[in-house]
């Protein structure tokens, strides 16, 4: 008697950027990050940006708008 064995087939996972909504890559570098899914590239353009705002913003100023 043949046994028939299961065809499994495995289990494709597809994820999209966050920022560009353009799926990535199984091949394509990913950075997760808070609970999203970023490309690469997209990611260093979307915090390098955030990141400068929130040093212009962090900057320690007096009373009369002069940096310490």
């Amino acid at each position: 008697m043949k046994i028939e064995k299961a065809d499994v087939k495995p289990v494709e996972f597809r994820v999209w950027c966050e920022c560009c909504s353009i799926r990535i890559a199984p091949n394509e570098e990913q950075i997760a990050a808070g609970g999203k899914t970023y490309h690469q590239r997209c990611y260093s353009k979307t915090f390098s940006a955030v990141s400068k705002a929130k040093a212009k913003s962090s900057k320690a100023v007096d009373i009369r708008g002069h940096e310490r």
